[in-house]
């Protein structure tokens, strides 16, 4: 009896595989495309990692090809696409690198860092504004599923951070428009008040950003909304004291209002951090400029003002180094450099 039952089982078993077995034949017949796409999909994978690999050691073409090959096989794989297209940003191809990224975002339209990349090139490399800003409005009116996992995963700042990096790429590009226009001022200006609408709404994502807060405070300066522009390229400097093209451009500023006291500190200021190597022509301005205000401050009759103030182009050798061109903060005087450079009138242009 137990002999019949173990056979009845080894015949059952057999039946199965059987049955398994022509099934999966079957499957091969009904769904034969599907095995041949799934078959496609894990050669493209393949070349992927062989094209990232590639990538990673910075070995281009190899790359390249490794990508094309992949696409070939699978052809919606969005990452092999837009990292083909910074590939040849990188080369300098930008009608190619706006194929890859095209296609990346055609399998995958929500891949923003991808729409980024796109709208960056259109604006930056090719004039292509309105397309840039069309690209930049996708990623702002996107509405991305937002998953946090405490302590392991969250995807919400990330998709902060895209939306205000988006308009504050919008703002340039509209910046990009008014300059095109040329000599057809109240277009020109029409585009600046969106650009200054772009990074005033970007402040809202971009709570510290220096280069989105600059921008502000150059395009309020473009549109002679001077006291705005102030306090933005105060605010710019409090955030990163050591950039010098806002404390150049407020001296600029704060010499068209007259207050050629404030605009003397701040073109020393800018002196100071200038990489001498690199702006000879532009160090040598600045001293001229610098020139010509302390002779209107003499000519107002504060003399005593130019005697006692402190003239930041002669620090105590102690407090800076000189590295590469370019004064420094040492390490010890780090902090109370950083203090000097800080603007102080924030407040008194909130006030006007």
């Amino acid at each position: 009896m137990g002999l019949i039952i173990k056979l009845l089982k080894l015949k059952i078993v057999k039946a199965t595989f059987l049955i398994m077995f022509i099934c999966f034949l079957a499957s091969l017949y009904f769904y034969k495309d599907w095995y041949i796409r799934q078959y496609h999909k894990c050669v493209g994978f393949y070349y992927v990692n062989k094209g990232d690999k590639a990538f990673r050691t910075r070995k281009y073409q190899k790359a390249i090809n490794y990508y094309k090959a992949a696409l070939t096989h699978y052809p919606g794989h969005s990452g092999a696409s837009c990292n083909l297209g910074n590939i040849y940003v990188s080369f300098e191809n930008y009608y190619e690198a706006v194929n890859a990224y095209e296609n990346a975002l055609r399998y995958r339209p929500d891949y923003m860092v991808c729409r980024m990349d796109l709208g960056i090139i259109l604006a930056e490399k090719m004039a292509n504004y309105d397309r840039a800003i069309q690209e930049y409005g996708n990623i702002i009116n996107s509405k991305p599923q937002i998953v946090h996992i405490p302590f392991i995963y969250s995807n919400k700042k990330m998709t902060t951070v895209n939306k205000g990096r988006a308009l504050y790429n919008m703002g340039l590009a509209y910046r990009g428009k008014s300059v095109y226009m040329g000599d057809k001022a109240s277009i020109s200006v029409k585009y600046l008040k969106q650009a200054r609408d772009s990074y005033i709404k970007a402040k809202s994502y971009l709570k510290h950003d220096y280069d989105n807060t600059y921008n502000l405070a150059l395009t309020n300066h473009l549109l002679g909304d001077y006291n705005a522009a102030a306090r933005e390229y105060c605010n710019a400097i409090n955030i990163d004291p050591e950039r010098y093209e806002a404390h150049y451009n407020f001296a600029l500023l704060l010499r068209s209002m007259k207050r050629n006291k404030e605009a003397l500190t701040e073109f020393e200021k800018t002196t100071l951090l200038l990489d001498y190597d690199n702006n000879r022509k532009r160090n040598k301005y600045i001293l001229g400029i610098i020139r010509e205000i302390t002779r209107r401050i003499l000519s107002e009759g504060d003399v005593d003002y130019l005697k006692n103030r402190d003239d930041i182009t002669s620090l105590n050798k102690d407090d800076i180094v000189y590295y590469k061109g370019k004064v420094i903060a040492s390490k010890q005087k780090d902090y109370n450099m950083k203090k000097m450079l800080k603007c102080k009138l924030n407040k008194e242009f909130e006030e006007i």
